[in-house]
């Protein structure tokens, strides 16, 4: 919970932080004791243990947030803020939707716990007898899931204090003698106040080390990654503000073998001073192999081509199953304009189940959720990813002022449209059916991308009666598939036409 000028750099678009302003000074929350409230409510014995519970595994004195909701004197100088952020449930951040994915870790506050904050405000904020305080919760001092079996330093960078956003590989070599399992990682981003988002990689091709060597400062820029680092196999791990550290399972972990390097992908926001960003990655080990191997399924389009003005652009992407799956955990992932974001199962006699869905996307407060219980989904499910966005002026996260285009990039104000599932496979001898499937249509729909652009450049160009380039394009099409009777037609007329 915070203000513009209390985080520096804000975690909340300058309209929200002037709607609040407005809520608050309109009276929304008035400081005396309403006539009909139904009851004295203090912080010490109502309000504490919905902060302790919600708010304060981030506002406390060593968590990311900047400011404190333990001690009275903190909550009670923000009363009237912290009663209309969590009246609109700016916070505690928790995007998805009710009854459209059941998640662990649901930071969702109840509408008893809501009622409880507003009548406390609206009562004046009173503090009640200290002794009805329930204990301070205890907080690791650095690292939630205990001391790491490994710890990595990795190399300080200096993010300048003023121009955009930056993206920063830094590498490091993972010094293990033999083969380990991983069980679970947990990462200190180092200077959380500029860390927007972090997502660790491995690099088994010490490829990451070339460009780093080009590069004059630790590391190299870039959130394509142009060397050979990945995700972990099965595995999406990262850093968001908020996020809890998963403590992982013994029997389903991820192989890392020497001579690996570790990949950190910062993405750095600007505060207006320089400031020196050191990260360190704390790795967890189980003793055997894993008995359970998951993988991930990685829906999205590069096809992104949005108008300036545009309210509803609708981008989809989906794929079928071929084997019997539970789904562990899923991740959406776009920039600023992103609004709404649908994750669909459609089991094979027809039924519908949600996976995720979020209404009011805010590109500050990205994670990674878990479902509380598996989600089978039988062989023949259609897993469906729906975004929509909205490059219009009246988006308050719209960074351009006025709108413009906006295509796929890597950039901030460039767009994406990603929704990756984390899934198991129910037989361990469908992984490999699952994973070559999976590529198989992935290369599908990335020819079918290239032909669709030849194609499209190819017509361009005949209208303007260009038609050898035409041709061109048209030849380029048919290499990737010559069964393709519409780009057959197009290049014998444009023949024709010479």
């Amino acid at each position: 919970m915070s203000t513009t000028a209390e985080f520096g750099e804000s975690r909340f678009p300058l309209i929200r932080t002037i709607a609040l302003a407005a809520v608050i000074s309109c009276g929304f929350f008035h400081t005396s004791v309403a006539q009909d409230a139904p009851g004295a409510v203090s912080f010490s014995k109502d309000v504490a243990p919905i902060l302790y519970e919600r708010c304060a595994v981030c506002h406390r004195a060593t968590g990311p947030a900047p400011f404190d909701l333990v001690a009275y004197r903190g909550v009670k100088d923000r009363a009237a803020l912290i009663g209309a952020v969590i009246e609109t449930r700016m916070m505690p951040p928790w995007q998805p939707e009710p009854g459209h994915g059941v998640f662990a870790g649901d930071r969702r506050m109840s509408e008893e716990e809501i009622d409880m904050v507003r009548r406390w405000v609206q009562q004046g904020a009173p503090e009640g007898d200290p002794a009805d305080l329930p204990p301070t919760p205890e907080w690791p001092e650095e690292w939630e899931l205990g001391e790491p079996d490994l710890v990595l330093e990795v190399p300080a960078y200096t993010l300048r204090g003023e121009g955009t956003d930056v993206y920063r590989n830094l590498v490091v070599s993972i010094p293990v003698s033999r083969t380990r399992y991983v069980k679970a990682v947990e990462l200190l981003p180092g200077h959380p106040k500029v860390v927007h988002h972090a997502r660790m990689m491995i690099d088994t091709t010490r490829s990451s080390r070339v460009f780093d060597d080009q590069d004059a400062e630790p590391g190299f820029d870039g959130m394509d990654l142009i060397s050979q680092a990945r995700n972990a196999p099965g595995f999406f791990l990262g850093w968001t503000p908020g996020k809890v550290p998963y403590e992982g399972a013994e029997d389903m972990t991820w192989r890392l073998d020497p001579e690996t390097d570790l990949v950190l992908q910062l993405h750095l926001r600007p505060s207006g001073q320089p400031a020196v960003v050191q990260a360190r990655v704390g790795f967890h080990f189980a003793e055997a192999p894993p008995t359970r191997i998951p993988t991930l399924v990685m829906l999205g389009s590069f096809e992104l081509d949005i108008p300036p003005g545009e309210k509803d652009y609708l981008v989809t992407d989906s794929y079928e199953l071929p084997v019997d799956v539970d789904a562990l955990s899923i991740y959406p992932h776009a920039h600023y304009l992103g609004k709404e974001i649908q994750g669909i199962a459609t089991l094979p006699d027809g039924t519908r189940k949600w996976l995720i869905r979020i209404n009011d996307w805010d590109f500050n407060w990205q994670d990674e959720y878990r479902f509380a219980e598996p989600v089978f989904l039988p062989k023949g499910t259609t897993v469906t990813m729906r975004w929509v966005y909205d490059n219009s002026a009246s988006n308050p996260q719209n960074p351009n002022r006025p709108p413009k285009r906006v295509v796929y990039g890597s950039k901030s104000t460039d767009e994406m449209s990603d929704l990756v599932v984390q899934v198991l496979p129910r037989n361990r001898n469908d992984l490999e059916i699952l994973e070559r499937d999976f590529a198989r249509a992935s290369y599908e729909k990335e020819i079918n991308r290239q032909l669709r652009q030849h194609y499209g450049i190819g017509r361009a160009l005949a209208t303007q009666g260009k038609f050898d380039e035409a041709i061109g394009h048209y030849r380029e099409a048919i290499q990737l598939r010559s069964d393709d009777a519409r780009v057959v037609i197009a290049m014998a007329r444009a023949f024709a036409s010479k």
